[in-house]
């Protein structure tokens, strides 16, 4: 009994000397293990550690993260530079419109801190979410970033490319709005996701158009490059601006939508423009004459004209038979026999 006591005080002394500095362990004893309390305890250390660990992280996290806000709208500003022809018939819109107005702002816009007015914001990417906003009496969800003239342009062109959401026209004009801003052709590759030549070819059509004819004809989404081309081509011709400016002004073309505005436009510089002489576009127009030589063609882009005439037409030539102007035309031929 008396050599297990002193046994086990010696293990007792082993325990203690293991724990102070400088004073080597007796290897002829039997190593202590921990206790299941003083294991429990140390792996709860470990496990608060971990935590506070990963609690920092997180906060670091949340730290950098940007956040959305919900802001008035009236604090933003568009951007140095637009992206989008404003269109009182843009369906897109419509559609985006509609939809937030049912589920609310899914996806936030992307801000910077005006550069010259505190307090207020210049708009990145989102604007057409903007406007929703601002007609339906809606807050804005907005990132804001610091953003650097640079980095807002190739944010605001990158933000629509990949979805393909500007029409060929836009993509165009937003080319030619960052070169009149002092915008190199790196930028503006960058910006349209697009190489130098395309960014050429961009220039060459918005250039030749101009602003206020852009603007005029809209943002034409079922329009591509070869019609624009075409409408380039036309305008070469003398007067042809003149024609297209006194289009724009006819209740015909305000009442028109984009994809038909560029119709007109294009009819009025296309090959037959000078061939004949137009009627005055009006409202009610559904068909024209043009004479070619001793040719006569009857036009129309009235698709329920079309059908019309045709049901009509053999009526139509039974009727003229026995019309003066046939008539007419026969003692005209006997003449030259």
């Amino acid at each position: 009994m008396k050599k297990a006591d002193g046994r086990g005080r010696d293990i007792l002394q082993g325990l203690v000397a293991a724990g102070k500095p400088g004073r080597p362990a007796d290897s002829s004893l039997p190593q202590a293990r921990p206790s299941g309390a003083v294991k429990a305890m140390s792996l709860g250390l470990d496990r608060l550690s971990a935590e506070a660990a990963q609690a920092k992280a997180l906060r670091e996290e949340l730290a950098n993260r940007e956040t959305t806000q919900d802001l008035d709208p009236a604090l933003f500003s568009p951007s140095i530079v637009s992206d989008r022809i404003p269109s009182t018939s843009d369906s897109r819109f419509q559609d985006l419109k509609a939809a937030i107005a049912e589920n609310g702002q899914q996806i936030p816009i992307i801000a910077r801190p005006h550069p010259t007015e505190d307090g207020r914001y210049q708009i990145a990417a989102g604007h057409r979410r903007w406007r929703v906003a601002q007609e339906l009496g809606l807050s804005l969800k907005a990132i804001i970033r610091k953003l650097s003239d640079h980095e807002m342009v190739v944010l605001q062109g990158q933000e629509n490319g990949p979805r393909e959401d500007l029409t060929f026209i836009e993509r165009a004009r937003f080319a030619m709005q960052m070169e009149g801003h002092g915008f190199d052709r790196d930028t503006l590759s960058a910006a349209l996701s697009v190489d130098k030549p395309e960014i050429s070819r961009l220039l060459t059509v918005a250039q030749a158009l101009g602003e206020d004819l852009i603007v005029a004809i809209g943002p034409a989404p079922k329009i591509g490059r070869p019609r624009w081309l075409q409408l380039v081509k036309g305008l070469e011709q003398a007067g042809a601006r003149d024609e297209l400016n006194e289009l724009i002004s006819s209740s015909a073309f305000e009442a028109a939508d984009t994809d038909e505005r560029f119709t007109l436009a294009l009819q009025a510089v296309g090959p037959t423009r000078r061939t004949a002489k137009r009627r005055p576009v009006s409202s009610d127009r559904v068909a024209w004459l043009e004479k070619k030589g001793g040719n006569v063609r009857l036009v129309s882009d009235n698709a329920s004209f079309a059908s019309f005439l045709q049901r009509r037409l053999p009526a139509l030539l039974d009727e003229f038979k026995g019309s003066p102007e046939a008539k007419s035309s026969q003692m005209s031929k006997g003449a030259k026999h």
